[in-house]
């Protein structure tokens, strides 16, 4: 019984919960940046995805790397691991550089130009975390562990 239940939750992760995970890290940052572009383009508020979908979004990341029954697909195709590390942080940022720009333009808590400098600045933030974090542990590290 308890090898069909995992058979059954491995099943339902990979075909419904990973695919639809996988699409919305890698694409998400992409439609948060045309949000973010139209936000100071039409001076209206955008949604974007909230911290907290992506919180769960990186949890069902999480449970794919951890448990040995999930995690085949980053044995066989090793370069999946970095690249949806940085859609994921790439996903993060892009949603506070939204959230900075919603303040100038839903609440006028900021100024306009207050809003873009700290957008550029949390993305300028996010690429230098990124960078160090790859300086620190290569991608060629990640692979053959």
């Amino acid at each position: 019984m308890k090898k069909i239940i995992k058979f059954l939750w491995a099943l339902f992760f990979y075909v419904f919960l990973f695919p639809v995970t996988i699409l919305v890290i890698v694409f998400g940052p992409l439609m948060t940046f045309t949000d973010l572009l139209d936000v100071y383009k039409l001076g209206a508020p955008r949604l974007g995805m909230g911290l907290g979908v992506i919180a769960f979004l990186g949890f069902i990341l999480f449970l794919s790397m951890k448990y040995h029954s999930l995690s085949w697909i980053y044995r066989k195709f090793p370069v999946l691991l970095p690249f949806f590390q940085m859609c994921f942080v790439s996903f993060i940022v892009m949603d506070l550089s939204l959230t900075f720009a919603n303040l100038w333009a839903d609440t006028m808590i900021i100024g306009k130009t207050v809003a873009i400098g700290l957008s550029v600045l949390t993305i300028l933030a996010g690429r230098a975390f990124l960078s160090y974090w790859y300086y620190k542990y290569p991608i060629s590290y990640k692979m053959v562990r």
